[in-house]
């Protein structure tokens, strides 16, 4: 999914943070939750990455998923970062896959090709798609066959602590129009003014996202429309040209500068004080902005409005997936039918996922936007719930 991300767009996903319902938490993936892998008898093992907030609002989620299927015995995990991946990929090694999990974009088709997914659709009665764009279907899917259901929409955006900019006197960026040169230039002010306690930035220079949205910047992509890559080596040169000449300036730290302490909000180098701004899934922002002391802002990739074009994208946020070998499919495809389409379930997972994917529960719940959330967004109530349904239209109609 690849639709242009507008500045309302933008705005009304720093907005969908409904606010979590509090529960008990599930344990770490991997730990002693009751019930383990799936099993006869009624037991459904659910896995998702995330930090120990978004745990909260899953866990309530599936409460209420619970409460409707009170002989379905389930049990949750949950791990950040990089170490899902890990973890879930020696899940499936050892032969004890979760039934449903998270799975990333960049994994589904290989964990499709390696035929351990269920395909949904042989479950198709179960699962309501009528609220779904067709597009957005479609992106879960891996040679006809649905292995994904999109859990949400978002993007990647940048944000800046605004009160550290204050701190070291710099004028913070407007980011809604600030260009490559202004991110560096302003990056490598605080740096300085902070005697190199902080940085102005940290720039992920092998990330996708990153990487991808600059090179829409400059009118390309990373792939073609058949398949093949997008760019050439001198496409790709100004990329690190740019990320060397940043790194000279001080905008941003040079390699293992910073030590990577973990990728949960609470762990990242911006919430740690480390840096001044960061690139982050825009659905995230609530958790981020709260590790952080709450006064960042969400905004715009530098270029975003200078550059040749547009480089921004909505995108699907995760899959949930459903393992080949659960021995309770069908409770498994309702369970995803249940995030994907109850009202209650996305107010309880609190848009950490992003824009909920089915368009009448983002009508349903941009009606009741909380005085946080308009404060996230810096807009008042009816520019929020405007910007909410705007964003989820725009990624259903054009993806």
């Amino acid at each position: 999914m690849t639709t242009h991300l507008s500045r309302r767009a933008l705005l009304g996903l720093g907005a969908v943070s409904i606010g979590g319902v509090g529960l008990a938490g599930c344990s770490r993936f991997g730990g002693n939750s009751a019930g383990g892998a799936s099993s006869a008898g009624g037991a459904l093992n659910f896995v998702w990455k995330g930090d120990a907030t978004r745990a909260e609002q899953m866990r309530a989620a599936v409460a209420l998923f619970a409460k409707q299927h009170p002989d379905l015995d389930i049990s949750t995990e949950y791990q950040s970062g990089s170490e899902y991946l890990q973890k879930l990929a020696v899940r499936f090694a050892s032969s004890s896959p979760p039934d449903v999990m998270r799975m990333e974009r960049e994994s589904l088709r290989e964990y499709a090709d390696r035929g351990v997914l269920l395909d949904v659709n042989t479950h198709a009665d179960l699962l309501n798609t009528d609220a779904l764009p067709e597009s957005l279907l479609n992106s879960g899917l891996v040679g006809g066959k649905l292995y994904g259901v999109a859990g949400g929409v978002t993007s990647t955006s940048i944000v800046i602590d605004r009160a550290v900019f204050t701190q070291f006197g710099v004028e913070p960026p407007d980011l809604t129009a600030w260009s490559w040169e202004d991110y560096g230039r302003v990056c490598a002010q605080v740096s300085e003014a902070s005697g190199g306690a902080v940085y102005g930035g940290d720039l992920p220079i092998g990330a996708l996202q990153t990487f991808g949205t600059w090179l829409r910047q400059q009118g390309l992509d990373l792939w073609t429309e058949d398949g093949q890559v997008g760019f050439t080596e001198q496409d790709v040169l100004p990329w690190y040209e740019l990320w060397v000449e940043f790194e000279a300036m001080g905008a941003i730290p040079a390699g293992g500068a910073i030590d990577s302490l973990g990728a949960a909000a609470d762990q990242s180098a911006i919430a740690q004080g480390l840096t001044a701004s960061a690139m982050i899934p825009s659905n995230s922002f609530a958790s981020f902005n709260t590790a952080a002391g709450g006064d960042l802002e969400m905004g715009y990739f530098p270029g975003e409005s200078t550059a040749a074009a547009r480089g921004m994208q909505l995108i699907p946020a995760l899959f949930w997936s459903i393992s080949a070998a659960s021995e309770v499919p069908g409770d498994a495809v309702a369970l995803v039918d249940f995030l994907t389409n109850d009202v209650a379930a996305n107010e309880a997972m609190a848009g950490t996922n992003g824009i909920p994917p089915n368009q009448d529960v983002v009508t349903e719940l941009a009606q009741d936007l909380s005085a946080d959330e308009v404060r996230f967004a810096r807009m008042t109530p009816a520019e929020a719930a405007s910007a909410v349904v705007a964003a989820a239209q725009e990624s259903w109609g054009d993806v």
